[in-house]
């Protein structure tokens, strides 16, 4: 008998339903009243709450709330980029209460691992010696825009003439004016988008989500606009014929030959049919930010909390059959007690192929993984293991470093491209050049190098990969997840990726 059956076996005789409706409100002062006097858990917390509100530090997500799941604001959407944004920000002031010697009532706060109450982890505190777990939670509006209206906005951004950050005063007026001024069309945008960014546009509410999500593109026009004024943004035409190009060429998938979301278009780079290698196809391509020489600059566009890439596809130049990494039908119904069984032929497949490379530990603890875990841990550990094998045995560190390049998009075989990564605020973005036919190594210094450490944990559904790289002299420590996507399938993908210091310093 499970936790709620014995819950309802003690207490069904108390509600009229012989179960708690949590559409009645009685039912819920009920099941409050039940749950604080039996088993001392609140389902509200007014003193808390009352605490968040009066520091007023909150008031631009929304309405509070705390539930035994989670701090909710109404303000913030419940998954997407926007969510992820706003989220952080909002741990970010709980954190910079608890840091302040004058607050009190609030100490000990610290971030707790990602998974663990939500996507982006929880706040964990102490408030009035009382040790609370809560994640942060959206309760707004669905944030739906797709990949064409966060990138049809840049575009539609540079052909504007605005020049400075949204805000509660200009927003009204300027969703009015870019209504109306690109009802004809976006430059290098198809009619398709552009009726996907007016509809969006039109549902647009003078919220400080809509006004975050807004600047952040409007950031990338503008870091575009400082350097590469009066040009052409493209993302179709040219644009296709030319990653169809690569393609081609290079047996890649062109978001992983190239990132670039958009091109600068200054000039035409002419009859890309004729290309023949990758060497000149790359040569259309600027090599510093801010060269016009060129007929084309790349330009990656990213969110301000994006992750660093996805790497699984890399898999696929070892094997065209999919079920080598991917799980198979047979293995898509296993039970956790069979992906258990699975993991523990796995794990020593995986310690035999690292033993004889010094730069790798893999760093197994031992544990009861729970049946939520099983699926995305075997997944895993499958990819993993097949990924090594395709490495002789001394060199499967350099398939740690591989899958870091090719999520970067750094295959040896790039054109310069540059990330712009957009800010909430509405400043001009964050601009990362990465360099032509670029590749990632392992760092290390005469020959000694930091170790690729594989994380192998059973409160993990999945591995963690943590390593150190030099990228054209900088040196970045990398977390690259191997984990479930949620769906059936594993995924491997870069989570964090951060410079650390200069070769040359």
């Amino acid at each position: 008998m499970d936790s709620i059956d014995k819950f309802l076996k003690l207490y069904s005789y108390k509600f009229d339903k012989g179960y708690p409706d949590m559409n009645d409100k009685q039912d819920i002062l009920l099941m409050g009243s039940i749950l604080k006097e039996d088993f001392n858990i609140l389902l509200e917390n007014p003193e808390l709450e009352e605490f968040f509100k009066k520091t007023n530090l909150f008031s631009d997500y929304g309405t509070l709330e705390i539930t035994p799941k989670g701090i909710k604001f109404s303000e913030i959407p419940p998954k997407g980029s926007i969510s992820d944004t706003l989220r952080n920000e909002v741990y970010a002031l709980i954190k910079q209460l608890a840091d302040n010697p004058e607050i009190e009532d609030l100490t000990d706060y610290k971030r707790g691992e990602k998974g663990k109450g939500s996507s982006l982890g929880r706040a964990e505190f102490k408030f009035k010696g009382k040790q609370y777990l809560l994640p942060i939670k959206g309760t707004g509006k669905e944030d739906s825009t797709s990949t064409d209206v966060k990138e049809g906005l840049v575009s539609m951004f540079y052909a504007s003439n605005i020049d400075s950050p949204f805000n509660s005063e200009n927003f009204d007026s300027r969703i009015e004016q870019l209504i109306k001024g690109f009802q004809k069309g976006i430059p290098g945008e198809t009619n398709d988008v552009k009726k996907e960014v007016i509809e969006f546009l039109e549902g647009a509410q003078n919220t400080t989500r809509f006004i975050k999500f807004l600047n952040q593109p409007l950031s990338s026009a503008l870091a575009i606009k400082k350097v590469y004024p009066g040009q052409k943004l493209i993302r179709t035409g040219d644009f296709d014929t030319i990653r169809t190009k690569a393609t081609e060429i290079t047996g890649y998938p062109a978001d992983k030959w190239c990132p670039g979301d958009l091109y600068v278009e200054i000039s035409s780079p002419g009859d890309i049919e004729s290309i023949e290698g990758i060497e000149t196809l790359n040569d259309l391509f600027n090599d510093f930010w801010g060269e016009n020489s060129k007929p084309l600059v790349a330009v990656s566009l990213k969110q301000e909390a994006a992750q660093g890439g996805k790497a699984k596809a890399m898999l696929q130049q070892f094997t065209k059959v999919k079920n080598d990494y991917n799980l198979t039908k047979e293995e898509k119904n296993f039970t956790p007690d069979e992906y258990r069984e699975g993991i523990k032929e796995l794990r020593p497949k995986i310690q035999a192929l690292v033993a004889s490379n010094d730069n790798i530990i893999y760093n197994f603890t031992d544990g009861e993984i729970i049946d939520d875990r099983t699926r995305g841990k075997y997944a895993a550990l499958k990819s993993i293991e097949f990924l090594f094998r395709m490495f002789p045995n001394q060199k499967v560190d350099d398939a740690v470093v591989a899958l870091a390049g090719f999520a970067l998009s750094l295959t040896g075989v790039n054109p310069t491209f540059y990330k712009l990564t957009g800010k909430s605020s509405g400043e001009p973005a964050k601009v990362e050049t990465f360099e032509r036919g670029a590749a990632v190594e392992l760092f290390g210094v005469d020959g000694d190098y930091e170790p690729i450490e594989i994380i192998d944990t059973p409160t993990f559904g999945g591995l963690k990969l943590d390593f150190m790289v030099e990228k054209a002299g900088e040196i970045h420590t990398v977390l690259l997840n191997a984990r479930n996507n949620g769906t059936t399938q594993g995924t491997l993908e870069i989570q964090k990726i951060e410079q650390v210091s200069n070769q040359a310093s």
